[in-house]
């Protein structure tokens, strides 16, 4: 049987498409005949500060594949290489630029997407930051085909992620990652059959969202607790959640959680306190948050990751200048 061509589309250091790629080389009845990915030098943060790093490209090269590397994924030129290798299906897997009708037209069956969100809700960047913000319960994996309308076109199959709202948007990632993975495998066969049943998306259900802004990663100490550990939860993976209390104080929340035995002690929103035994709080709405690792640096990276343990010390460190 004539193997079935697949281009695929991600970011260069891409934890999510690697594994993709990994899967699509080894699966009987797939060639891999191209990989797009960013031009060199361009990576995507979400991997950042990852310990183990991937580049798709030279995974890809080594494997004796193509690789075209466009600062501008809709160019006439990169049209006409795709054409050249005459894919049946383009696949995306986290890869951030959009494409175009002249693009989507290439392959002979169509372009397909691996979106790891449930799709129609979370279309767009960054599900995983936007779940945790939410305390989002029901998650999910989805893949889509493509159409001009970002992660907009009929669905090709979805998997199921339960979450209990209180994961971090990295362990939201890791579920979800696995479990597209697995939506992978479980599509291909239809893929290379061409027997793919789509069900269009219902519009009313249909959430998106953006790149998250400066304000979406600021703790805002009106809110209650929890919403504000879901924001802390939600800038986990990143430099953490901006901190500005009520003094003027800046520095970032890594982690945190709530204290219940504290709601009677009043304070106002975003007042700093040492509890008990070193226990550095910060005031919500309706109650306190315990901060267990902080970072210094508020304007970017943190310069240091420190956990609370030494509160004087750590007051001293800060500048912040708070008493119990």
């Amino acid at each position: 049987m004539t193997p079935t061509r697949i281009v695929l589309l991600t970011e260069t250091n891409s934890k999510f498409g690697a594994p993709v790629l990994r899967r699509l080389v080894e699966y009987p009845g797939v060639e891999v005949v191209a990989v797009v990915t960013r031009e060199p030098g361009v990576l995507c943060e979400y991997y950042a500060d990852d310990p183990d790093p991937v580049d798709v490209a030279e995974s890809a090269a080594a494997a004796g594949i193509p690789v075209l590397r466009p600062a501008k994924v809709n160019d006439p030129e990169l049209v006409e290489r795709l054409r050249e290798l005459a894919p049946d299906y383009l696949m995306i897997a986290n890869y951030r630029l959009i494409l175009r009708e002249p693009v989507l037209a290439v392959p002979a069956r169509g372009t397909v997407n691996l979106h790891p969100g449930p799709l129609p809700r979370y279309a767009g960047l960054a599900p995983f930051f936007w779940m945790a913000k939410n305390g989002e319960r029901a998650g999910g994996t989805s893949m889509v085909w493509t159409t001009p309308e970002i992660d907009g076109g009929p669905l090709v199959a979805q998997r199921r992620v339960v979450l209990n709202g209180t994961e971090t948007a990295r362990r939201i990632m890791d579920l979800h990652f696995q479990a597209s993975w697995q939506l992978l495998d479980d599509v291909l066969p239809a893929l290379i059959t061409g027997a793919v049943e789509l069900t269009d998306q219902d519009g009313a259900a249909r959430t998106y969202f953006g790149k998250p802004r400066a304000q979406d990663r600021t703790l805002d100490w009106d809110e209650p607790v929890e919403a504000v550990l879901r924001t802390v939860r939600a800038c986990s993976a990143e430099v953490g959640a901006l901190a500005v209390t009520s003094s003027g104080s800046t520095f970032r929340v890594l982690s945190a959680e709530a204290m219940p035995g504290h709601a009677e002690d009043l304070g106002d929103p975003g007042e700093l306190r040492v509890f008990g035994h070193g226990v550095l709080a910060i005031r919500a709405a309706d109650g306190w948050l315990a901060v267990t690792s902080l970072g210094l640096g508020a304007d970017s990276e943190p310069e240091e990751r420190l956990t609370v343990t030494n509160v004087p010390a750590l007051l001293d460190a800060l500048d912040l200048g708070a008493s119990g």
